[in-house]
């Protein structure tokens, strides 16, 4: 198991949808920590307790601890980061949907590790100003924690504009496929 060391900041991105009443669980197992829906504050609201949830989640804390043992937290994303929680927030929703290399709009499914996994395993890569302000991002996996992918330039961003959630940013057919390769548990990625 591998532990980060640089840096002691992050937060866990995790998908709404594999929790009961997501928003109530969270507040009730995390007291401490602030969970932001990605989708609060646009026209999804009504839903965001389903979307992607960002966690703040330091080293040390009880949500990075449930996450980096396996349990509680079920196949959330570590995103290694001295971003605050709620710049963060706005720098994701920016990347809920993305735009295929045709031109087609697609929603990304962030918060689920499964297809970041397969991701990983196919040692897709992700465009350059995706992970902005995001140096590292950690997967949990079958009881181990790791380093997927590296952002060599963490300051990029692919996604300046504050159009809400509009697309911004084309994913390249390898990692698009990758992503929405399925699995026997594994829910639709990209709609």
């Amino acid at each position: 198991m591998s532990t980060p060391v640089t840096n002691r900041k992050g937060a866990i991105l995790l998908d709404g949808s594999r929790y009961e009443n997501a928003m109530a669980w969270l507040y009730r197992n995390f007291p401490s920590h602030q969970p932001r829906p990605l989708l609060q504050g646009t026209i999804y609201e009504p839903i965001a307790d389903a979307g992607p949830i960002l966690l703040d989640a330091p080293i040390g804390s009880p949500a990075y601890d449930a996450w980096t043992h396996g349990k509680d937290i079920k196949d959330g994303i570590w995103l290694e980061s001295d971003a605050p929680a709620e710049e963060l927030q706005h720098i994701l929703r920016r990347r809920l949907r993305v735009l295929t290399p045709d031109g087609r709009e697609l929603w990304l499914r962030l918060g689920d590790a499964r297809p970041l996994y397969r991701a990983w395993q196919r040692e897709a890569q992700w465009p350059e100003g995706f992970w902005h302000r995001i140096p590292r991002i950690w997967l949990h996996h079958k009881g181990a924690t790791f380093c997927a992918w590296q952002n060599a330039h963490p300051d990029a961003d692919g996604a300046p504009a504050n159009q809400g959630i509009a697309a911004q940013l084309t994913l390249d057919w390898p990692l698009l496929e990758a992503l929405a390769t399925q699995d026997d548990t594994a829910q639709e990625v990209a709609l």
